[in-house]
């Protein structure tokens, strides 16, 4: 939970960056102004034009925006992590017990993690709808100084008119692209499990040998498992990531217009304004 807080921001940039309107207005800046840089300054040019979009959010918005669809996430993280490891564990142990005469095997790991992946991506859809609709809120600009007005006051609003105009299936689109995510829960387990077992394994041939634990001994056993975890979630992450873009592209809020065109503009400025002479890179020392 409070990593889910502190990381809320950049959540609600990520679901932004992948909308298709965003990418659209970042195709243009960047075919205007990356073009013909080297790759460190364009490097710098994209993490400076993400970041100015969510300075954009912050004035034009407020700083609520940028915790927008927090509650829910916050809701939903609980109740995903628990289902997972509680489906995953108990389905480790059945499938080993009855389908592998109580041995443990990288293929039990894999079905595992499929099957707990796919009760938790269908037990918290509509946690997940919820989370994105807010995060993506259409709204419309009042005609009294383009003050923007939310779609949704908040989660429960929210829930109540997707109830009301659209069923109780509502709540459940955006289930495919769920399930695509299975993959990155499933890879992370099964390298997770993989990991783990090479450090005990490591860790069982230090204790054979005899020999007296080092220092980098020690910090293996102190962060291997917390390290294995997070390379595991950081390789299926990278593997799967396509499946979150597909996750995430209903409409973008109505006001998307005014704040990356306030963002970008602000960026063009600083690329208009002529280069100091001795700053420039064709300048002898």
């Amino acid at each position: 939970m409070t990593a889910a807080t502190l990381t809320a921001p950049l959540d609600v940039l990520k679901t932004r960056l992948q909308s298709d309107f965003y990418q659209a207005q970042i195709r243009e800046s960047r075919a205007a102004h990356v073009a013909g840089l080297n790759p460190i300054r364009a490097a710098g040019h994209h993490f400076k034009e993400t970041f100015q979009i969510l300075t954009a959010v912050y004035r034009l918005e407020g700083p609520r925006a940028l915790f927008k669809g927090l509650g829910p996430n916050l809701v939903g993280v609980v109740p995903a992590r628990s289902i997972n490891f509680f489906t995953y564990g108990n389905g480790k142990r059945l499938i080993a017990e009855y389908l592998n005469g109580g041995k443990d095997a990288t293929w039990i790991h894999l079905a595992a993690g499929t099957i707990a992946g796919v009760v938790t991506s269908t037990a918290t859809n509509p946690i997940w709808m919820v989370k994105t609709r807010l995060q993506l809120d259409k709204n419309v600009v009042a005609e009294s100084g383009g003050v923007a007005r939310r779609q949704y006051k908040n989660s429960w609003d929210c829930i109540k008119q997707i109830l009301r105009n659209e069923g109780l299936r509502g709540l459940y689109k955006g289930m495919s692209a769920s399930y695509l995510g299975v993959a990155e829960s499933t890879l992370q387990w099964v390298m997770y499990e993989r990991l783990k077992r090479s450090l005990a394994r490591r860790e069982e041939l230090i204790q054979i040998s005899g020999r007296e634990k080092e220092t980098w001994d020690h910090v293996v056993g102190w962060f291997g498992n917390s390290g294995a975890a997070g390379s595991a979630k950081f390789v299926a992450a990278i593997l799967t990531y396509p499946h979150e873009v597909s996750n995430h592209l209903p409409p973008v809020l109505g006001r998307a217009t005014k704040i990356l065109t306030w963002a970008f503009r602000s960026h063009a400025q600083d690329y208009d304004k002529p280069p100091c002479p001795t700053a420039s890179p064709n300048t002898p020392a």
